[in-house]
């Protein structure tokens, strides 16, 4: 039985991210759509204390496998994957709102929350209902709890992209007072923020999986999507810093872990405006301390820098926008089994 003292755990989907960009139209990319509405339910569902994660919250690219490792990894109690929608051609239905769930999933469980959410969704403005239907998603397919994946209006018609942009917040809202009703709780609409957001400790962070994600993909390395910084997530970035120090400098470190003299010597001190993989490595670790670097692309940019100014802030760390060998401990950890 769910409460507010025993709130569910939702999982935030932005569909797309990244090279992926999804449907487009006239430059107007339903990634940057999605990410935008994944952030507003996200926020809304910390203001009436219900813990969530998401499977992006800036503009990379998760696999749909990941998504759904992901939410099963968390022990989700729902999973909301947000889209647009998009056709070859403007026709006269081409407009809209719908709502899917797997071909198998019981209506009396996903089918009600898509349900409910559908329905608070329409209650705010569209221009049709397009209804609950069924589909063959690989997120619906590989998730372990009920989930739905909805299609917020045709990316393609200009007055779907009017109502998108002109309800957001409404819409936000929406979602999350149709997820609330699906687990017998009402929504505090007016007292938003009242309800500090809910600290689980099983509660993984997206920002963490992501760097878990790119640390695995750039770096061809094992790394399990805990959604934690925990001791093996630290140990792998080591070997991957000892990796890009070797690809960028020809340091020739042995890539043992161990965050020793010999590598922080060929470490040194990294500026704004730096770039390659140990930049990338810094962004990821970055990540992990849930500072977040803007997109993680190797170049040390303005948000790379204000990250670790950030950082070095609450390290107590002089606040020089460059990352020393100092600045560098602090961000793996100081845990002495990462020290030689």
């Amino acid at each position: 039985m769910f409460n507010r003292d025993n709130p569910p755990l939702i999982v935030v989907d932005p569909g797309h991210g990244g090279w992926d960009n999804g449907a487009s139209w006239e430059g107007r990319l339903e990634k940057d759509d999605n990410l935008r509405l994944g952030l507003e339910v996200y926020k809304v569902l910390g203001e009436q204390g219900i813990p969530a994660i998401m499977t992006r919250d800036s503009d990379v690219f998760v696999t749909l496998a990941d998504r759904a490792t992901i939410a099963n990894n968390a022990g989700a109690d729902l999973f909301v994957s947000l889209h647009r929608n998009s056709y070859p051609e403007q026709t006269p239905t081409t407009n809209g709102v719908e709502n899917y769930i797997y071909l198998t999933a019981p209506e009396e469980t996903a089918g009600k929350a898509a349900q409910l959410v559908l329905e608070e969704v329409v209650e705010v403005g569209v221009q049709a209902n397009r209804g609950v239907s069924r589909g063959d998603y690989y997120v619906l397919r590989k998730t372990q709890m009920p989930a739905m994946l909805l299609e917020m209006g045709f990316i393609i018609n200009e007055i779907d992209n009017q109502l998108f942009d002109e309800h957001l917040q409404d819409y936000a809202k929406a979602i999350v007072r149709g997820i609330m009703q699906y687990f017998g709780l009402a929504i505090d609409e007016d007292s938003p923020g009242a309800h500090h957001p809910y600290k689980c400790p099983p509660c993984p962070s997206a920002s963490v999986m992501q760097g878990q994600l790119l640390l695995g993909d750039r770096f061809g390395l094992g790394v399990p999507l805990t959604g934690y910084y925990d001791n093996l997530t630290r140990q792998l970035a080591v070997i991957a810093l000892q990796l890009a120090l070797n690809r960028d400098t020809n340091a020739q470190l042995i890539a043992d872990g161990m965050l020793g003299a010999k590598t922080l010597e060929a470490f040194g001190k990294v500026y704004p405006g730096s770039t390659g993989n140990v930049v990338l490595l810094l962004q990821l670790l970055l990540m992990f301390n849930e500072h977040s670097p803007g997109r993680p692309d190797g170049m040390y940019g303005p948000d790379t820098e204000e990250a670790v100014r950030k950082f070095q802030q609450d390290r107590g760390l002089a606040a020089s926008g460059a990352v020393d060998a100092d600045t560098l401990i602090s961000l793996v950890g100081n845990s002495q089994q990462f020290f030689s």
